[in-house]
């Protein structure tokens, strides 16, 4: 049994994607399952013992992008594409061009897109199954798990998502010396590559004033980027107690590692929200103007805190998108804290 899936999103869609992989592994125990991410997004998947073949082709940032690059990594794809014979089922998760093409390249005998809205044309002739969710209102992980489950087995069900992480820990104490007498933590994470999406610094030190007052420590994970380190620093800067920092010097699967012992996580909507609900982090997730049905953390233990968005209903933000939209500002720190207070109120 030979799969091929396509996905050219970003790091969180990579790592949403991993439902549908341990559903066709459970169904197809000696299946090669081969998927097909960005270039930089297979970090996500390393270690999955659910993936044979990871196939990158292309950054998501083009500013990332080189020609000679992208052809090197198309030709290793295609050479593992066309060895071994033809696929059994191969699916388009992206609906972009690109991800067709690649499809059409497998010459799968099943050839599965989702049809929502319909497909026309040179396009449609390209696939030979078609589901059809109307996944608009639906969790992005569904999205894909129907596409796939809809025609392989009608009726299944999505379980957690998954990530493995690749870690030497040795290495990652040297990199964050607290961890030795750490006691019970929590991590928040306030950055966003959108600013739109993140929320106010002093509000973030508010409540991380509060959680060390409740005997938690506090640890601030952030990217690499000097806005986002900037951006933690100022928040530190501002708090009256002392809290810890990653400093944007640990990796992807660093970063799982340590939600994977943190007692609480808080976020905005990114990469690391779903992390730590892949690692059944308890998450408090903080939502203005991204549609919290389609991004909720998934199967793990949350609670989400909303920022009156009237905008969303029509997708129609007219706000400055250089700073916290004014739905984010809405968002108190007693809500926030509320919301911690339930979650560290259950074992």
């Amino acid at each position: 049994m030979k799969v091929l899936l396509v996905k050219l999103g970003h790091l969180g869609d990579t790592l949403l994607l991993t439902p549908t992989l341990r559903f066709l592994k459970q169904k197809f125990p000696d299946v090669r399952l081969d998927v097909m991410v960005r270039s930089g997004c297979e970090v996500v998947l390393r270690g999955n013992p659910d993936v044979t073949n990871l196939l990158p082709v292309g950054s998501p940032e083009r500013a990332n992008r080189s020609l000679g690059k992208e052809l090197r990594e198309s030709a290793a794809a295609f050479r593992v594409i066309a060895c071994g014979g033809r696929y059994d089922y191969a699916f388009d998760l992206s609906d972009s061009d690109r991800a067709k093409f690649w499809v059409a390249a497998s010459r799968a005998h099943v050839r599965g897109f989702n049809d929502f809205p319909p497909l026309a044309g040179w396009r449609r002739r390209l696939f030979t199954h078609f589901t059809r969710f109307e996944w608009a209102r639906e969790h992005q992980v569904l999205r894909d798990f129907r596409t796939v489950a809809d025609i392989i087995e009608p009726g299944a069900q999505p379980g957690p998502m998954r990530f493995e992480p690749q870690v030497d820990e040795a290495s990652l104490r040297d990199k964050l010396p607290w961890l030795g007498d750490a006691g019970a933590f929590a991590v928040i994470h306030p950055t966003s590559r959108w600013a739109f999406k993140q929320w106010l610094p002093e509000r973030w030190a508010a409540v991380a004033d509060t959680l060390a007052q409740r005997g938690l420590k506090v640890v601030f994970s952030c990217g690499p980027a000097a806005r986002e380190t900037e951006l933690v620093n100022g928040i530190l800067a501002t708090a009256r107690a002392r809290h810890f920092t990653t400093g944007g010097q640990i990796s992807l699967h660093e970063l799982g590692w340590l939600l994977g012992r943190a007692k609480l996580f808080l976020g905005v909507d990114t990469v690391a929200m779903h992390l730590a609900a892949a690692m059944q982090a308890p998450t408090v997730a903080l939502f203005g103007p991204s549609s919290e049905w389609s991004w909720h953390p998934w199967q793990c233990r949350h609670e989400l805190v909303l920022g009156e968005c009237p905008c969303k209903a029509k997708r129609e933000f007219t706000c400055d998108k250089s700073k916290p939209y004014p739905c984010m500002e809405r968002i108190t720190a007693d809500a926030v804290l509320v919301a911690a207070d339930k979650l560290l109120a259950k074992p």
